[in-house]
């Protein structure tokens, strides 16, 4: 390495300057990620947003899967849902066979899809480095998460609510065992969808990763040491 790569580098507003270009292309032509390259931006003393969108634009190709996630993700999300709302619906007083029947359904078609998908994308994942800054990816796990959160809340205020309306006797609640494995069915059913979510998430996320990794760096002692300047 040479006395160069110690330089600092142009601030946000030069940095798609030719000197920025020909390193980013040094390094995207040594394997690099946009992982290690956003941490090789901000220890030069660029800002995390910068650098994490300018270490996005130096993918050849980061989006070859759609597929792939497509169906992990809603596979995860309506199996998920159809677990919960059978649960619910088996609890519930006086139900309809035939929304259960349909409950039952979706779980059992959603939940070995994402099982499969989630099988192939480890595969994926071991052997292309760079399949996990997929924006299909990034987007569909945060849009998981957030529905997960939503919906789980929502379920979990609604059905907290009705057991402790029973509870405190007041009127047209009835407190029966039901009541509470409602509310525990919410929480071991969303609980660990938007943790596994939200954890996949962070995986995709440049930005997080490149804060969590300065200092440890996040490079395998074998990555290629790039000589010349970062920025203009």
């Amino acid at each position: 390495m040479n006395s160069n790569d110690t330089q600092r580098p142009a601030g946000p507003d030069q940095a798609a300057g030719p000197a920025t270009a020909a390193w980013l292309v040094r390094c995207r032509n040594a394997g690099w990620t946009p992982g290690q390259i956003c941490v090789g931006l901000v220890e030069h003393g660029w800002d995390a947003d910068a650098a994490a969108a300018m270490s996005l634009h130096s993918l050849r190709s980061s989006d070859r899967h759609q597929l792939l996630y497509n169906g992990l993700c809603w596979g995860a999300g309506l199996g998920v849902l159809g677990a919960g709302s059978a649960a619910h619906i088996a609890l519930t007083a006086g139900r309809d066979p035939v929304e259960l029947a349909s409950a039952i359904t979706l779980m059992l078609v959603a939940t070995p899809l994402a099982i499969g998908c989630g099988i192939v994308a480890r595969k994926v994942e071991s052997n292309e480095a760079h399949s996990i800054w997929s924006p299909t990816r990034r987007v569909l796990f945060a849009t998981l998460a957030a529905c997960t959160a939503v919906v789980g809340l929502f379920r979990l205020l609604a059905y907290t609510f009705e057991a402790v309306a029973a509870a405190v006797g007041a009127d047209g609640f009835d407190f029966t065992p039901a009541s509470v494995v409602q509310v525990m069915v919410t929480i071991c059913l969303a609980g660990p969808l938007f943790w596994w979510s939200l954890s996949e998430w962070k995986k995709s996320s440049v930005v997080h990763r490149s804060l969590t990794s300065v200092g440890r760096v996040e490079r395998d002692t074998s990555a290629p040491q790039l000589a010349g300047t970062v920025g203009a």
